[in-house]
């Protein structure tokens, strides 16, 4: 696992490996030995150890393996927001037999993605906005780890958007929502879980991670 002193100064760590400007802003990706990692302005999204892209190196996401590892394995995953694709890449490493489908908005994203990260030949890998794409399949989890400059995304307090996100599930036992919320306040959380029960009538388990302001947030339904 990486140490908050690392992500704290990701952005003068290591050699520069490339450097793009983008509308969604200036994405770095550095290395260092066998580790490589992306930013965003300076803000880091993904780790990944070259010798073994499928494991996670910061501890929000392994809070979601930990999670992930006690459900009975998905037949479809849809992920919205890619990164540096670590989520992906554990995905398709753990779970070969399912069918993994990531929705990223930023193509400039994917690009780099499919230059630097990909552990494995890239499929159902989407250019598009979840908010309006329109989806040919269903699925069993919905994991939501969403970018952006300043706060979370306003949809993402918004009863139409988990409407939409409600209307891609299947209509089996193994329904999960994942969401990898930066937490600025405890208003926001407080939001996020009233919207969530509305929308979903579930009760929702929200995960703290030690000196982050990551909040895994999950819920069941």
């Amino acid at each position: 696992m990486v140490s908050i002193d690392f992500v704290n100064n990701a952005n003068m760590l290591g050699t520069l490996v490339c450097l793009r400007k983008t509308p969604i802003g200036t994405c770095t990706v550095r290395q260092l030995e066998d580790v490589r990692w992306l930013l965003i302005d300076n803000t880091l999204q993904s780790v990944s150890d070259l010798t073994q892209p499928q494991q996670f190196l910061l501890p929000h996401l392994q809070q979601l393996a930990s999670l992930w590892q006690t459900l009975p394995e998905p037949s479809n995953i849809l992920e919205v927001g890619l990164g540096g694709g670590a989520i992906r890449n554990y995905l398709n490493s753990s779970y070969p037999h399912c069918n993994i489908t990531t929705i990223e908005k930023s193509q400039d994203i994917i690009e780099l993605y499919t230059q630097y990260f990909a552990s494995l030949p890239q499929a159902n890998l989407i250019a598009g906005d979840i908010t309006t794409y329109h989806f040919s399949n269903s699925y069993n989890w919905i994991v939501l780890d969403l970018f952006s400059k300043q706060d979370c995304p306003i949809f993402l307090f918004q009863h139409e958007f988990y409407q939409r996100v409600k209307s891609l599930f299947v209509d089996d036992a193994n329904r999960h929502l994942f969401i990898n919320f930066i937490c600025e306040s405890a208003q926001q959380l407080n939001s996020l879980r009233t919207v969530l029960t509305s929308v979903f009538k579930a009760d929702v388990t929200i995960y703290a991670i030690k000196d982050y302001n990551n909040k895994i947030v999950h819920l069941h339904f």
